[in-house]
């Protein structure tokens, strides 16, 4: 309430020292609507928190479609596993999202030092098939 009360005073004061400094200027009209624009928001500020309204939605669900977002992240995720195993000369690799694991079907049998490699060069949510 205090800080409430010490805007609208300094905002007075400002358009008091503008008001001298415009005086009898062409845009003077023009600066004192702009002057009264600004003190009519400054006392009206504190009402939604006074009334207690939610102008705006801060929910995530109403502004952002998430399974679009989910759908979005999967297909990203499958992207750079293709890439990683086509730059280690994986290129008939099949990967596929289910949930949040991704599976991979190299169509051919590795060496366990290669899984490993492969493993952790993927990750721990890549199940090697």
């Amino acid at each position: 309430m205090t800080a409430w009360l010490a805007s609208i005073v300094g905002v007075v004061v400002v358009g008091v020292i503008v008001e001298l400094v415009m005086q009898g200027r062409r845009m003077g009209n023009f600066v004192r609507s702009i002057y009264s624009f600004m003190v009519l928001l400054v006392i009206v500020s504190p009402l939604p928190k006074i009334l207690k309204v939610e102008w705006w939605s801060t929910k995530n669900e109403n502004l952002v479609n998430t399974e679009l977002v989910a759908s979005l992240q999967q297909g990203n995720k499958q992207f750079q596993v293709t890439q990683i195993l086509y730059a280690m000369g994986y290129k008939n690799a099949i990967v596929t999202v289910v949930d949040d694991t991704i599976y991979v079907n190299l169509g051919e049998m590795l060496s366990e030092d290669k899984l490993s490699e492969l493993q952790t060069k993927l990750g721990q949510e890549v199940v090697i098939l």
